[in-house]
């Protein structure tokens, strides 16, 4: 038996609404709710713990005269926005986003930032396509470098980790007549393109996506998304490769509808895979599957448990282990027109523990979780209402409770 606890975000909608400027206290920093945006198209990315105690994040920020632009920033422990932050990056006029975020050396080496550009196609003027945007920037996020790559379509970019030796690996989708397929690619200290590039090719890839990178020990796992043959619908699939690229594949699903969104390394050479499927009523729910591997083989895999709710969408977007050895998943909780964003617990042996959820008026949904130094929980996403949305941050215990 696991109990549910549900906040509501109270958001006022009017003036000076976000109190985004309003500083916490240290009476207050063991759980707190702050937003960060032009409440106008903001969306999160990805949040960093810092080795300051302070949090990095990145996204993207929507101004009236700019449009939208690749946004970094940095906090306090208390999610109080420090001197010199925000900082924005866009190139040559082009609007721009975040969507994953490196602090390296807990953020006192600067930050490597990965998103979108987009960049106007020949013909109609409203046409755009998305290219891959990169910024590696100094630690108060002065640029270093930028850099764009893509083709005549589009390219998206879904996480980034370090290089097991030198450099960043980026794991996306790339778009080709309408279909997206898995691409990973490797790129130098410098920004330049590594030549270490993957792209699946997968005949039947409609919906495919590289969705998040692992590195285990020389070795590095990607959990993905890919379309199985004769349109039956999309399952989850684990590439295990190392610096040559020269993946292997293992499929995890079976007569579902399923897409693979993380993955964590329970023990050597165990892992957990967290994963979305579309289940025999149309709602969906969370699955976590196991997979043991041997070198880049993966010798066993298994389904070891499914988290849904009657009559409520379920949908994890990344995951983490827990200080007792647990996991928390966070994600979205969807019923009708409204979300909320969901904080999930699992026990060490995978047994579904407690649910938090928060929500408002509108659609919250959770975009990324990191462990603190505290043993809580810091909780990244997104808040819309109507055609506007803004970044949210909130601070919990190890039981969730702010």
């Amino acid at each position: 038996m696991y109990k549910m606890m549900k906040y509501s975000l109270i958001i006022l909608l009017f003036g000076l609404f976000l109190s985004c400027e309003r500083e916490i206290s240290p009476e207050q920093a063991d759980g707190f709710i702050k937003f960060y945006g032009n409440y106008m198209l903001d969306q999160a990315g990805d949040v960093e713990v810092l080795s300051s105690g302070g949090y990095a994040i990145c996204g993207t920020e929507t101004d009236e005269s700019a449009g939208k632009r690749m946004v970094l920033i940095v906090t306090d422990k208390f999610g109080n926005v420090q001197n010199g932050f925000p900082r924005h990056y866009s190139m040559e006029g082009f609007q721009t986003g975040g969507s994953s975020l490196i602090a390296l050396q807990g953020g006192s080496g600067g930050f490597f930032l990965s998103g979108f550009i987009e960049k106007p196609t020949a013909g109609p003027e409203s046409m755009v396509q998305k290219d891959i945007f990169l910024v590696r920037t100094s630690a108060n996020g002065e640029e270093i470098w930028q850099r764009s790559y893509g083709s005549t379509e589009d390219e998206e970019v879904s996480h980034s980790i370090e290089r097991i030796n030198t450099g960043y690996l980026l794991a996306g989708s790339h778009t080709r007549n309408g279909k997206s397929d898995i691409f990973i690619m490797g790129v130098t200290e410098e920004g330049d393109s590594a030549k270490l590039g993957l792209n699946y090719n997968n005949p039947n890839a409609e919906n495919s996506v590289a969705s998040f990178l692992l590195k285990s020990g020389n070795m590095y796992l990607c959990a993905c998304t890919y379309d199985r043959p004769n349109n039956e619908g999309t399952g989850i699939q684990i590439l295990t490769f190392d610096d040559e690229l020269s993946p292997l594949a293992r499929n995890l699903s079976d007569e579902f509808e399923e897409s693979g969104m993380c993955i964590l390394e329970r023990s050597d050479q165990q892992f957990l895979i967290l994963g979305n499927r579309i289940n025999g009523s149309g709602g969906s729910e969370i699955v976590l599957y196991g997979a043991e591997t041997n070198g880049l083989l993966i010798i066993n895999s298994s389904l070891l448990a499914t988290i849904s709710e009657g009559n409520t969408d379920l949908i994890g977007k990344k995951m983490i282990k827990t200080v007792k050895g647990g996991f928390a998943i966070v994600g979205t909780r969807a019923t009708g027109e409204n979300s909320e964003v969901l904080l999930q617990f699992v026990s060490s042996t995978i047994q579904v523990g407690d649910q938090v959820s928060f929500g408002a008026s509108g659609a919250q949904t959770g975009s990324d979780i990191e462990l603190t130094s505290d043993g809580g929980y810091i909780v990244l996403g997104t808040n819309r209402y109507g055609e506007s949305s803004i970044i949210s941050l909130m601070k919990t215990s190890a039981t969730g409770d702010i």
